[in-house]
């Protein structure tokens, strides 16, 4: 995972309130934040011998309350929600998780397709994401622990019967209560979280068909 952000981001403290201080300006500047994933190093080692077969669809992310828009999220004592001042993602937070879910497990090789909803092709399996943590909470003194989480379900797309369900999540304290440093914390936090999701997504073995009954001569 890497991260593409504006210039000056990295130089600007957080205030208390998650503003971030601008000389001679009434507004804030708006900087915003993108997060990239390459393919996983390992892609080559997870498939031996035998080739992918099962195909994959990864259906929109469900996000929990206030998760669902570009806002950089922050978690505040008594539980109250707020967005960073003059900063936000280059996307939704869905949307780009999304996105780095499929880059993720098309590093794996598990399947032999790996595709969005509406994609053209047809699908064995569905992945769907729930997004109940992505945000930089403040619960503790000093810089704030970055906590992303996935509710994972794999199901069979023609019977919709679930195969596997787990929870893939990550926590980071950022180094510095500076910008650059809680997209860093963000950056690692969910590469981590993508990282398990990658490594328990397996799509299940198919059972074989029975042999043939013996013929007595």
């Amino acid at each position: 995972m890497r991260i593409a952000a504006a210039v000056l981001a990295g130089s600007l403290p957080l205030l208390a309130g998650g503003c971030v201080s601008l000389l001679h300006s009434t507004q804030p500047l708006q900087q915003e934040y993108v997060l990239t994933a390459p393919l996983p190093s390992s892609a080559a080692e997870s498939a031996p011998g035998t080739a992918a077969a099962a195909t994959l669809q990864v259906l929109p992310l469900l996000a929990g309350a206030g998760l669902g828009t570009d806002g950089i999220a922050v978690m505040r004592p008594g539980q109250r929600l707020d967005y960073y001042s003059g900063a936000r993602w280059a996307a939704p937070a869905p949307a780009m998780l999304q996105t780095l879910a499929i880059q993720a497990l098309r590093g794996q090789g598990r399947f032999a397709l790996i595709e969005p909803d509406g994609g053209p092709f047809d699908a064995h399996y569905v992945l769907n994401l729930e997004l109940t943590h992505f945000e930089a909470d403040y619960a503790g003194a000093g810089p704030p622990t970055v906590r992303v989480a996935l509710v994972c379900t794999l199901g069979r797309r023609a019977t919709r019967r679930v195969v596997a369900t787990f929870t893939a999540s990550s926590a980071v304290t950022a180094d510095a209560d500076r910008m650059q440093a809680v997209v860093a914390a963000f950056e690692r936090a969910t590469g981590a979280a993508l990282a398990q999701l990658a490594a328990q997504l397996v799509p299940p073995a198919e059972a074989a068909p029975a042999a043939p009954a013996a013929v007595s001569p």
